[in-house]
């Protein structure tokens, strides 16, 4: 079996001379096809706050493929103490459509895609919550984390907040608190850990699952 091989040591030792052999492991990181996520929220909580921006990147290598972008109007109205961190107040959204018609084509967009997101532990439990609640519809992507990921390969950093990973590798911080302007980020600083995480030998989608599931 294919799973035999590539745990043999001998194989192993053979795929350090001979670069090719990887290929037997399928997709390396830089062939996968990624979902590059944010959302921007009324409050922080997915039970009792609902999303009013969805912002996403499909990149497939280096390179962008498509875009997805869309205000939410929400149920409830947005705060002050939100409209001053995101910029977004019920004004802005009260033309744009409601979640349970924007979901369903962000799924679609989405797809079987690797999700990237920075904190996705909040991000991603929102998206789930609503397309269950809303559509009674459940996906299960592979997830990465920049944030997780920053921790394990930026571990001298004083935080692993997205302006501070940004400012590490020289990256413009702008429109932050808005979803493309985090998306914008979040791509450049998980095209940057691509090579980081290829020196660490997590080289495709199944090491970089067993990755994320340690961290």
């Amino acid at each position: 079996m294919i799973a035999d091989l590539l745990s043999n040591p001998e194989f192993k030792k053979l795929e350090q001379e001979y670069k090719f052999l990887s290929r037997a492991r399928g997709k390396t990181l830089k062939e996968l096809e990624y979902v590059v996520l944010d959302i921007e929220t009324t409050g922080l909580e997915p039970t009792r706050s609902e999303i009013t921006e969805i912002g996403a990147l499909k990149v497939v290598g280096n390179d962008i493929k498509d875009i997805y972008s869309s205000l939410i109007k929400p149920r409830q109205s947005i705060s002050a103490e939100i409209t001053k961190l995101t910029g977004i107040d019920d004004e802005m959204v009260k033309d744009f459509p409601p979640a349970e018609q924007v979901l369903p084509k962000f799924l679609e967009f989405i797809g079987d895609s690797i999700l990237v997101a920075h904190n996705a532990a909040f991000d991603l439990p929102f998206i789930k919550h609503h397309a269950k609640e809303l559509l009674n519809k459940e996906f299960n992507n592979q997830i990465a984390c920049t944030l997780k990921s920053s921790r394990f390969l930026l571990p001298h950093l004083v935080n692993h907040k997205l302006p501070t990973v940004a400012e590490h590798f020289k990256l413009k911080v702008a429109n932050r608190h808005r979803a493309m302007g985090d998306v914008e980020l979040t791509y450049q600083i998980w095209m940057n850990f691509i090579d980081l995480l290829t020196s660490k030998k997590v080289n495709t989608a199944s090491d970089l699952d067993a990755l994320m599931s340690r961290l």
